[in-house]
C-alpha cells in the first residue's frame, strides 16, 4: 500500500500553533511594511514556523508582492568549461548581494510553444532574465517579441545584437586581439602563426580583424592563418574534455587537431610566434613542437594556461557576470536599457616573469 503524501503545512497551521490570527502570522512571515507586531508575538510565530517546517508558497508570495525575488539565467553551454562557470559565478554573486535567487533555464521550448524562460516570467517565477548567448546567437525572434510585448526586464550577453528594449553586455574582441598582438609583435618575429577555429561567428571574425589590424603596422612579419578542425558541429565534443576527458570522439578530434598543428609548425624557427584564438591551444602546441624560443599568445584565457612563458588575454568572466546582473537590477529598478562593452585589456605577461 502506497504511503500517503504528507499534508503541506499551511499559514493557518502556523497561526494556530502561535495562537494568533492568520493575518498576524502573514505580517511576520512576509515582513509586511507598516504592520506593527509585538516582539513576543513575532517570536511565537517564528518558533511555530521552525517547529512545523512551514515553507511559504513562492508563487503566491510573488503574486501578492509582484516580485518573485528570482532571476532566470539562460545558458546552454557545458558548465565544466571555466568561461561559462565563471560567468555564472559572477551573476550569482551579484544577485545574491541583492537578495535575489537564480533559476537556470536552457531555452527549451515548452508545450505552451514558449521558451522556458518566457514561461517562467509569465508564471511569476522570475522577475527578469539574463540570456547568455550560445556561440554568439541570441533569443529567437518569437521570444524577443514576447519580451517586448510584456516589457520583460531582459539582459543579453555575447549575442552581437543591436541594442533594443533590452540591455546588453558585449566584449570588444577586436581591440583585445589587437592589444595582445602588439605585445607579441614587439619581439619582431619573422613568422606569426595564428590558430583559429573553423567557425565564422562574430566573435571569431572580430578576433581575426584585430589580429590583421595589428599586423598592418608590422610588414616585416609574415602572417600565417591555420584553421583547426573545431566547428560548431563538434564544439560540444571539444568542450566535453573539461568534464569527461578524452573519450573516443574527443580523442579522435584531438588527433586531427594535433596533426594540422604539426604540419603548420614544420617550418617555424626560433623567434617566430604562435597566437591561438582559444585557451589551452598553445599547451597542445608545446607538447609536440621541439623548437625552443617560440613566442606564444592566447586571445582568450580563463586561468588554464599561465605557467608557461607567453602572453595571455584574461577574459573577465566573473566581472562580465556581475555586469549582466547589475544591468538587470537597474532594469528592475525602472532604469532605461543600457548597452555595455567590456574591454579586453588585461594582458598577462609570463615572458617577463620567466626572464626570457
Amino acid at each position: 500500500m502506497r504511503a500517503s503524501k504528507p499534508r503541506r503545512v499551511t499559514l493557518k497551521d502556523v497561526a494556530a500553533a502561535a495562537r494568533v490570527a492568520p493575518a498576524t502570522a502573514s505580517y511576520v512571515i512576509n515582513e509586511t511594511p507598516g504592520q506593527t507586531v509585538r516582539p513576543e508575538t513575532r517570536e511565537r510565530v517564528l518558533a511555530a514556523v521552525a517547529e512545523l517546517g512551514y515553507i511559504p508558497d513562492a508563487n503566491a508570495r510573488a503574486m501578492r508582492k509582484g516580485r518573485a525575488r528570482c532571476v532566470g539565467v539562460v545558458i546552454r553551454k557545458d558548465l565544466s568549461v571555466p568561461r561559462f562557470a565563471q560567468t555564472l559565478q559572477g551573476i550569482q554573486a551579484r544577485l545574491d548581494e541583492a537578495g535575489i535567487e537564480t533559476m537556470l533555464c536552457t531555452n527549451r521550448m515548452r508545450s505552451s510553444g514558449m521558451a522556458d524562460y518566457i514561461e517562467a516570467f509569465l508564471e511569476h517565477r522570475v522577475d527578469g532574465v539574463i540570456f547568455l548567448g550560445k556561440d554568439n546567437e541570441g533569443p529567437d525572434e518569437g521570444s524577443l517579441a514576447v519580451v517586448r510585448a510584456h516589457a520583460i526586464p531582459f539582459v543579453i550577453y555575447d549575442c552581437q545584437m543591436r541594442p533594443g528594449t533590452y540591455s546588453s553586455v558585449e566584449l570588444d574582441y577586436a581591440v583585445g586581439a589587437c592589444l595582445l598582438m602588439e605585445r607579441v609583435l614587439t619581439a619582431a618575429p619573422r613568422h606569426l602563426l595564428y590558430l583559429r577555429p573553423d567557425i565564422d561567428k562574430a566573435q571569431e571574425m572580430e578576433r581575426e580583424r584585430g589580429v590583421r589590424e595589428a599586423m598592418r603596422a608590422h610588414p616585416e612579419t609574415e602572417l600565417r592563418v591555420c584553421t583547426v578542425p573545431v566547428t560548431l558541429d563538434n564544439l560540444s565534443v571539444w568542450d566535453a574534455r573539461y568534464s569527461v576527458g578524452n573519450d573516443a570522439k574527443s580523442g579522435e578530434l584531438t588527433k586531427r587537431f594535433v596533426s594540422i598543428l604539426r604540419q603548420a609548425a614544420s617550418d617555424l624557427s626560433k623567434g617566430d610566434a604562435v597566437v591561438a584564438s582559444w585557451s589551452t591551444w598553445t599547451d597542445l602546441f608545446r607538447r609536440f613542437c621541439a623548437e625552443d624560443g617560440l613566442i606564444f599568445g592566447e586571445l582568450a584565457n580563463n586561468g588554464e594556461t599561465r605557467f608557461a612563458p607567453g602572453f595571455y588575454t584574461r577574459l573577465p568572466n566573473v566581472e562580465v557576470g556581475r555586469a549582466c546582473a547589475e544591468l538587470l537590477l537597474r532594469l528592475l529598478a525602472g532604469k532605461p536599457p543600457e548597452a555595455r562593452v567590456i574591454q579586453l585589456n588585461d594582458i598577462i605577461d609570463t615572458v617577463s616573469r620567466s626572464g626570457l
